[in-house]
């Protein structure tokens, strides 16, 4: 920025020749001129592609004591959480080990690997404590309907998460604003019923015998029945520790005692360990899997006791197969399956994500009276879980995405990235100790999930069930998601029922002279509204009454707007 000065000299006349030229400004005019000048925002802003990293400070890192929390709250919830999630790490190497035969051991490791990079990924770029790890749906739509299913190899399966994961990329930053834009378009009653969804998918989980308490089983007639408790059971003994679990962290939830989850996790897991070892395998009453009808002499049975402490980790063999499988995109007998797969990976870690981080956001208290995140953190959020899938499929492992376990350690208190990045460093850790983590078991982790599900089930309180062209599509989204066993698939549920009754009701509402789309109009400036709100710089201005009054070190440069 310059000024302009006029130097005027005598010509021996009457007049004066005047020259007038521009001469730079010193930095405290500079800075003075600015003063109470609105930011504008740069084109990355505009585009809703401008991080917001002012979590990364010293003064107070992840903004944690900002957000009313404390370093130790935070590393407990982180803890937490991933107790919650440790059961992933031998049922997704065991799901996977179906098509991937022979590499066990690198699964487990490969699971821990990109559960580590996404969950640290997430917490830095985003400051939110979502938690990431190979999904569980998505892993068993990457083994029974990909694999065995179409017969595409599995180096070809995790080729198609890598380039869903590209393009999952690209669209995070090309459509920048895009993305939280079309969150926003979500219907309200839909937007309210995901968490009553997700907290009945977590209940519907946590009654199954493969993560939960096993209280679920199936039949043949009803497709579901209840497992039977009574003594002599061959299941009873592990469903009723498991009820003891859930009773005990109720307790201490009302009690507000801190680390209620994990407390709960801890008590499961002794007594399961205590018994295992002081019986063995022979007469332990915690046998697995459920309704095996005791008999201990099939290959999958087994004590959740641990059976070692440390493993050296490795990935030989199965870091970097997916290179093997490009061939697929082009080969005429498996392009359509491999193209198939890559889309079907990227919506459904879309919709699972925005879901995920709406209703974990919801319940940490970290969105605004509209239930929306802050638009810059929010593209972050989805940049990370993008970055975190593209590394998980070059680890060995199917799409890695956010997990709804994240609410345990909101629940716990986490509202920070930092109890992120301490679950990825118990990721990290579990590579050395997977034994150790491995023998978390099901009974202890899977009340928690029970516990949380009811917690987040008081979102329906913002439906309007009097409105049926609300509470319907609501009601579809809430029923969908367990009964698909996808979060996704219950948003879509949700929206398309919407959406089928607007235009169905075209007609009624000409005839009462109403615009026919009146709610479609409605949602889209809302919708429209909020995300020019969340574009708007808030950033104060720095006002300084002389060059004293600038920051130490402050230059002309840094008085400068930030374009970025």
């Amino acid at each position: 920025m310059a000024m302009l000065a006029t130097e005027c000299k005598s010509n021996g006349n009457l007049f004066q020749e005047c020259t007038t030229e521009k001469e730079p400004l010193s930095p405290k005019q500079v800075y003075l001129s600015r003063k109470g000048a609105p930011k504008t925002p740069s084109k990355l802003k505009i585009l809703g592609l401008a991080g917001d990293f002012s979590h990364l400070t010293r003064s107070d890192p992840f903004h944690v004591r900002k957000h009313g929390s404390t370093y130790w709250t935070e590393i407990r919830a982180g803890i937490t959480t991933f107790l919650a999630m440790a059961y992933i790490l031998p049922v997704n190497s065991g799901m996977l080990s179906i098509v991937i035969p022979g590499m066990k051991e690198q699964l487990v490791c490969a699971t821990a690997l990109s559960a580590c990079f996404g969950c640290c990924l997430m917490g830095v770029l985003s400051n939110y404590p979502f938690m990431l790890a190979p999904g569980m749906g998505t892993n068993a739509f990457f083994t029974f309907s990909i694999i065995l299913g179409r017969g595409l190899p599995w180096q070809a399966g995790l080729a198609a998460v890598f380039v869903a994961s590209w393009i999952f990329i690209l669209l995070s930053i090309i459509i920048g604003r895009g993305l939280p834009f079309v969150v926003r378009l979500i219907p309200t009653g839909v937007k309210d019923s995901i968490g009553a969804g997700v907290g009945l998918f977590l209940a519907f989980i946590s009654f199954q015998s493969a993560e939960g308490m096993g209280i679920s089983i199936s039949d043949p007639a009803t497709l579901v029945a209840l497992n039977p408790l009574g003594a002599g059971e061959y299941d009873a003994a592990k469903i009723w520790l498991s009820l003891l679990v859930l009773v005990l962290t109720a307790t201490l939830f009302v009690a507000k005692i801190p680390g209620a989850p994990l407390i709960g996790i801890l008590f499961g897991t002794a007594v399961c360990w205590i018994e295992g070892a002081i019986r063995g395998e022979a007469g332990s009453v915690f046998g697995y899997p459920f309704g095996s009808n005791g008999d201990r002499n099939v290959p999958q049975f087994h004590v959740y006791v641990p059976q070692g402490f440390v493993a050296a980790p490795t990935l030989a063999g199965l870091s970097g197969a997916l290179w093997e499988g490009f061939g697929a995109a082009v080969d005429p007998e498996t392009a359509s399956t491999f193209w198939t797969a890559v889309a079907t990976f990227c919506y459904t870690d879309f919709l699972d994500s925005c879901g995920t981080f709406l209703v974990v956001a919801k319940v940490a208290g970290l969105t605004d009276s509209r239930g929306h995140l802050p638009l810059a953190r929010q593209n972050m959020a989805y940049l990370a879980d993008g970055i975190a899938a593209l590394v998980g499929s070059m680890l060995g492992v199917s799409t890695v995405t956010t997990y709804v376990e994240s609410i345990s350690g909101v629940a716990d208190g986490a509202k920070t990235g930092l109890a992120a990045i301490v679950t990825g460093a118990c990721f990290f850790l579990a590579i050395f100790f997977a034994p150790l983590f491995s023998a978390i078991p099901p009974l202890a982790s899977g009340p928690i999930l029970c516990l949380l599900g009811s917690l987040m089930f008081g979102s329906v309180r913002g439906i309007d069930w009097d409105d049926l062209e609300e509470s319907l599509p609501a009601f579809l989204t809430i029923v969908t998601m367990p009964f698909t066993f996808g979060i996704g698939y219950g948003i879509i549920a949700g929206v398309v029922a919407w959406v089928v009754l607007q235009l169905i009701l075209v007609p009624h509402r000409m005839k009462q002279g109403v615009h026919p789309f009146v709610r479609f109009r409605a949602l889209w400036n809302a919708a429209w509204i909020d995300g020019q709100e969340a574009a708007e710089d808030k950033t104060d201005v720095l006002v300084c009454a002389d060059a004293d009054a600038m920051p130490i070190g402050a230059s002309a440069a840094q008085a400068e707007p930030d374009l970025v």
